[in-house]
């Protein structure tokens, strides 16, 4: 005979267990309706540079994924310069919350991460790559990182000092770098192709162009400012005119783009077998940092490889080396794009694609084109204040959520993206992390009803951390490095902002309260600061 109270204890287990079941088919469920998630950060790609923002070179790839998906005319880069823009993008925060408000432009620089003797615990900023690291996603960072690390010499001491960096042992790789800030898997130009070291870093750890050669000081050497003949096109040094920079001894900065492409495929292939093994589905996150189109404008003769004149040729193919660069971004784009085809997951992949900051100066420039502008209507280029310097292409194209062919003209952030993944994964979000930036979900879907502003404002930042502008609405105040505001201009009405404003008795009261706001945000000296610039997304926010 069975006693009451044992088929009560027995009745509750079962319970339990039922629950305890269920939700962990809730989880399951939730990490596999997650969609995988591809994130193209392009290099001094301008607002006019691409075929479906006016442009005259061809871009078919990323023409194919604006018309389908969604296309964004008023997306701005967080800052004027790449350094500064690359915190705030994988972290959803100013650049003026890092450690360093001008960004780290040398694997000298402390890490913006994780820097110990500017950060706080608290005060440390994380990236949306542990967001979804934690929700189950593998992730993976590919390209130019500029966000700093440690990197030590043959005697194991810190290198702090930029003209040091020569001394650097290359055994002992990189630290306090990409896989410490939620990356699992990471293959990175520490600082571009355009500083020292000129080399790959893989997990941390020196990749030398010839994997048959050793990971160490062997396989270096001191490069000089110059144009080199190699393999499959011309490498270039460009900014050691005066002193020499270390690097792979093997190194080919034509063969950049070409490198991080195929270990981004790679990594697709990799995870995917990962699931079949573990009989799991999880999705992943690649950050792609793209070295196009940085200087040194030097695009490999064939996308392939093997330098033959029958497959997929580069070099030549617009008239100009800008302009080449432009179609080898394409050209990533499309292998990335055919990639996900072919595995059948295009359609479970949601693809964002911008540029850390506005158009190169025409100095810096070479187009097949001559019809070819870079920035369009805009006045400035890259570190400058002015909507050239920071006004960029953003497209997002996630199938079955984003209809094709959409266009927005709503004032948004590139780093938007950050709050956009937060919603999408339901993540609930901290009160001192991703603080300027909002969900774009409900402009994507097409959810959102116009009128109020997503943004009550936003800031920019220029090529130096006191270049700075605040807009509203239409209206953009425009700072100089005193920190007075000395310009006011109207998009709407004036684009090309020819006309300055300022003085004008009619907005003494607009500049004065933008003035104020400004003031209030743009704290320079407050890296921990908890006021948002505008209220992100928020899910069961605990504070």
């Amino acid at each position: 005979m069975i006693k009451k109270g044992s088929v009560m204890r027995g009745v509750v287990i079962l319970m339990l267990m039922h629950l305890c079941i269920s939700g962990q088919h809730i989880y399951s469920q939730k990490r596999e309706s997650l969609p995988n998630v591809i994130f193209i950060l392009a290099d001094d790609i301008g607002y006019g540079d691409l075929g479906c923002y006016g442009g005259k070179i061809a871009t078919p790839n990323l023409d194919k994924l604006a018309a389908e998906g969604i296309r964004f005319t008023d997306a701005h880069a967080p800052a004027a310069l790449c350094a500064p823009s690359r915190f705030s993008m994988l972290t959803g925060s100013y650049p003026y919350r890092s450690s360093q408000a001008g960004g780290a432009w040398n694997i000298s620089s402390p890490s913006v991460f994780n820097d110990p003797h500017r950060h706080t615990k608290a005060g440390r900023k994380i990236t949306i790559a542990e967001v979804l690291q934690s929700e189950g996603y593998r992730t993976a960072f590919l390209g130019k990182s500029h966000l700093g690390g440690d990197v030590r010499d043959i005697e194991g001491r810190l290198i702090r000092k930029k003209d040091e960096i020569s001394k650097m042992d290359f055994s002992k790789g990189v630290s306090n770098s990409i896989n410490e800030i939620g990356f699992d898997y990471s293959y990175f130009l520490p600082s571009g192709i355009q500083h020292e070291p000129f080399a790959f870093f893989e997990n941390g750890l020196y990749a030398p162009f010839n994997p048959n050669k050793p990971a160490t000081n062997e396989s270096t050497k001191l490069w000089k400012n110059g144009k080199y003949k190699m393999t499959n096109g011309i490498s270039q040094i460009v900014e050691h005119a005066k002193n020499t920079g270390v690097g792979d001894e093997d190194y080919n900065s034509s063969q950049t783009g070409i490198m991080i492409t195929n270990k981004a495929i790679s990594f697709i292939d990799t995870h995917l077998q990962q699931n079949k093994n573990q009989g799991e589905e999880k999705p992943f996150l690649i950050y792609f940092a793209s070295q196009a189109i940085h200087v040194p404008h030097t695009p490999p003769n064939d996308f392939d490889g093997d330098d033959t004149e029958i497959n997929e040729k580069v070099k030549g193919v617009t008239g100009g080396a800008t302009s080449d660069m432009i179609y080898e971004l394409d050209i990533q784009v499309g292998k990335l794009l055919q990639k996900l085809e072919d595995e059948g997951i295009a359609d479970n992949t949601i693809i964002f694609f911008t540029s850390d900051n506005g158009a190169l100066k025409p100095k810096y420039c070479k187009y097949g084109n001559s019809e070819h502008d870079n920035n369009g209507p805009l006045r400035g280029y890259k570190s400058e204040i002015y909507e050239g310097g920071h006004r960029v292409p953003f497209i997002v194209k996630w199938p079955g959520k984003v209809k094709p062919g959409l266009v927005s003209d709503e004032p948004v952030l590139a780093h938007d993206w950050v709050a956009t993944m937060y919603e999408i994964g339901n993540v609930s979000m901290e009160k001192d992390q991703a603080m300027d930036c909002t969900s774009l979900l409900s402009i994507m879907t097409g959810q959102r009803e116009r009128g109020k502003a997503l943004h009550p404002f936003i800031l920019y930042q220029g090529g130096n951390p006191k270049d700075g502008a605040i807009r509203e609405g239409n209206f953009v105040l425009i700072f100089n490095r005193d920190k007075k505001a000395t310009e006011l201009y109207n998009l709407k009405t004036d684009l090309k902002q020819e006309e300055n404003l300022i003085h004008k008795p009619k907005y003494k009261k607009l500049v004065k309260r933008l003035n104020s706001t400004f003031y209030k945000y743009n704290d320079q000296n407050s890296r921990t600061k908890e006021s948002r610039t505008t209220r992100a997304f928020i899910i069961n926010d605990k504070k």
